[in-house]
């Protein structure tokens, strides 16, 4: 018979096995097992399943077996330790137990201790200052051992890693680990990366029951250059990190420079404009333009400035610039007229061309950048439109008043008055 041999440095004391909450681990929030009853549940498994097991602790093996008992007419098989009763009944543990959360048990146990080794082997023998476990391979336990690098991803190499996160190559599923152990498993998306989170929080299950999000965020923020690169190459909203919202957890720190120097000279820009922009017949440059999903785009931008490809007219109208030779033409002869008239723009005003992001509007100022965003559609409209979109929005400038106020609306009445009373050189 073929057993799984699981072997860790130093003799367990066989009273954690018998003692309910028995442990030396609780206070140790990077060790794996916690709650002194991993063992008790793997125990309890493992008869009420007829798995052949052994322990040896040293080179002594441990007496394991069972005795009935009747208890308000229900059967209880109550396990003892060396021919003395324990509290503990095969009952324990219930459905959440499986051949997967047996072998995370022991192995956990195992690299907690120290010197964790195992292998698939007939010979069942103890070793002094050891403890050794052999489980029989059933095809359950055959099926964790056949995916054991799913389960457990110590043998891995991380991409990078802090003092409290180490990120690895992903796959279908978003997989969370704890000190190299599978302690999450997401649905629905794929993962760039899993995650290994060292203080991870869990349960008696060894689940996690931290935020998703807060440990993906923590464990990106200070990637290095090859794992960010990867990143912003392959993100999208169907990956788990395309749908985290980077930005809400900025007070847990800001991005590392290298995310800003591993973007470079490239410029950002999200799905959803690419979309509406590509929508109106115009191109963008691929080549030096990333695409990234939304919330990727609105966190790094609001940190680094210029790393998007999009800028924002106003709070909730982003522009994608585009140069215009025609529409350049067509301003300048506006200006000319208007010059020749005797009206001046403000001098720090200048004029980008591009596409709004709501494709009604034609024209708008950003008083804090002292630009005139000006869209590709005004390429349609007459050069008496051009003079006017002008005039608008230098008065906007010279007032800060906002389109669709009372008090625009009156300037505009008062500028018409003045300059009507002007032409007739009437004072009043």
């Amino acid at each position: 018979m073929k057993y799984l041999k699981i072997q860790n440095k130093g003799e367990l004391d066989i009273r954690l096995i018998a003692l309910m909450g028995g442990t030396t681990k609780s206070k140790d929030e990077f060790k794996i097992g916690q709650w002194g009853s991993g063992l008790k549940y793997t125990l309890a498994y493992l008869i009420k399943n007829n798995i052949d097991f052994k322990i040896f602790v040293g080179d002594t093996p441990i007496d394991i077996a069972t005795e009935k008992e009747v208890i308000r007419g229900e059967d209880f098989e109550i396990i003892c330790i060396d021919g003395k009763r324990t509290s503990v009944t095969t009952h324990m543990g219930g459905e959440a137990w499986n051949a997967w959360t047996v072998i995370r048990e022991i192995w956990c146990n195992a690299l907690d201790e120290g010197e964790a080794f195992k292998e698939t082997t007939e010979i069942l023998e103890g070793r002094q200052g050891y403890t050794t476990f052999y489980i029989q391979v059933t095809q359950d336990i055959k099926d964790v051992i056949l995916n054991w690098s799913q389960y457990f991803i110590h043998e891995h190499e991380p991409l990078c890693e802090t003092s409290t996160h180490r990120v690895y190559p992903g796959g279908d599923k978003l997989r969370l680990y704890k000190q190299g152990v599978l302690i999450y498993e997401g649905k629905g998306k794929k993962s760039l990366f899993s995650y290994d989170i060292r203080n991870a929080e869990i349960n008696e299950l060894r689940e996690f029951k931290g935020s998703t999000e807060k440990e993906l965020y923590l464990a990106l923020k200070d990637a290095n250059d090859k794992t960010v690169r990867y990143f912003l190459e392959n993100v999208t909203d169907d990956h788990y990190e395309g749908c985290v919202d980077f930005q809400g957890w900025s007070f847990m720190g800001k991005f590392a420079e290298t995310w800003k120097n591993t973007i470079g000279n490239a410029k950002l820009i999200h799905k959803d404009a690419v979309t509406k922009i590509q929508a109106r017949g115009l191109e963008i440059d691929l080549v030096s333009t990333v695409v990234v999903p939304e919330q990727v785009y609105k966190a790094l931008t609001s940190q680094f400035e210029g790393v998007g490809a999009l800028r924002m007219a106003d709070k909730n109208n982003e522009f994608y610039e585009i140069y215009d030779a025609e529409l350049d033409l067509t301003i300048k002869q506006a200006l000319a007229i208007l010059e020749s008239c005797n009206y001046f723009i403000h001098p720090e005003l200048s004029f980008i061309f591009g596409a709004f992001g709501d494709k009604r509007t034609l024209a708008r100022i950003n008083m804090d950048e002292k630009v005139i965003y000006v869209s590709e559609h005004m390429k349609n409209k007459s050069l008496f439109t051009f003079v006017g979109m002008i005039i608008e929005e230098n008065e906007h400038f010279n007032t800060g008043l906002a389109d669709e106020t009372r008090e625009f609306q009156q300037h505009w009445i008062d500028l018409f008055t003045k300059t009507l009373l002007s032409k007739h050189e009437i004072k009043l």
